[in-house]
């Protein structure tokens, strides 16, 4: 098994389905303390079901592909029993800052809900909504709105604080008319793609995978200031330029 960097779940948040660079908002990201402990996608079709009188059976006719849902399962713990995980030092990391590795185990569940629902459900005064939001992990990239967020606590300490809980979240998918044109034709010249590498990838894969040919690898090369392109970091992000812009 090839080793690499763990890869967090990230969801970045953004003012509306244009998932522009201009309404994207940094303040409100959200990393995944733990990655999900699961993840599954829901594809609909939705048909015509009509049926001729006088016919036993019907013949579907396809009206639209309604929005996917995207549901998610969040373990929330501040129990401790993570440090054995050496992916996971960003707990020991802050309790040791804070000197008070007890205080913050039992703050720990609270933060890490506070910081979830910030970016996916909290109302933004500003534009009147909750955030759009993309999350990204591995080969998971979604985009749309939070419908649904439930919270199972789990262990509570002698003052009846929480100490780990199960988070479950729905997405449904939501994007604008325009980006959904773009996105359906991928070979579009002003759709810029970012994507995530995967043990095994190489440059002139992945770049047969975005544009269809691999010749442009050193062009997003150059673009991605990659000084060694034939060693990529599993986890890390790489652009993929407008084909305009390299060709």
């Amino acid at each position: 098994m090839m080793g690499g960097a763990l890869t967090k779940l990230k969801i970045d948040t953004y003012k509306d389905d244009t998932y522009s660079n201009s309404s994207k908002i940094n303040t409100d990201a959200f990393e995944a303390f733990i990655n999900p402990t699961s993840f599954s996608m829901t594809y609909k079709t939705k048909h015509n079901t009509d049926q001729a009188n006088g016919n036993s059976k019907a013949s579907l006719g396809y009206i639209a592909s309604p929005p996917s849902d995207l549901q998610l399962e969040f373990l929330f713990d501040g129990t401790g029993v993570t440090q054995a995980n050496p992916g996971n030092k960003l707990i020991n990391t802050i309790a040791e800052k804070l000197g008070k590795k007890d205080a913050f185990v039992k703050k720990a569940v609270e933060k890490q809900i506070t910081d979830f629902y910030n970016a996916t459900g909290k109302l933004d005064g500003t534009i009147h909504k909750p955030y759009n939001v993309v999350i990204t992990w591995g080969d998971l990239h979604f985009k749309g709105i939070l419908s649904e967020f439930t919270i199972d606590y789990k262990m509570f300490t002698n003052e009846g604080k929480a100490l780990r809980a199960i988070g479950k979240a729905k997405f449904s998918e939501s994007i604008s008319k325009e980006l959904a044109a773009k996105e359906e034709n991928k070979q579009s010249p002003d759709l810029t793609h970012k994507r995530t590498v995967q043990d095994g990838d190489t440059l002139p894969l992945m770049t047969d995978r975005i544009y269809g040919d691999s010749k442009y690898y050193l062009e997003v090369a150059k673009a991605n200031g990659l000084v060694n392109f034939r060693q990529l970091k599993p986890g890390s992000e790489l652009y993929f330029p407008p084909i305009e812009k390299i060709s």
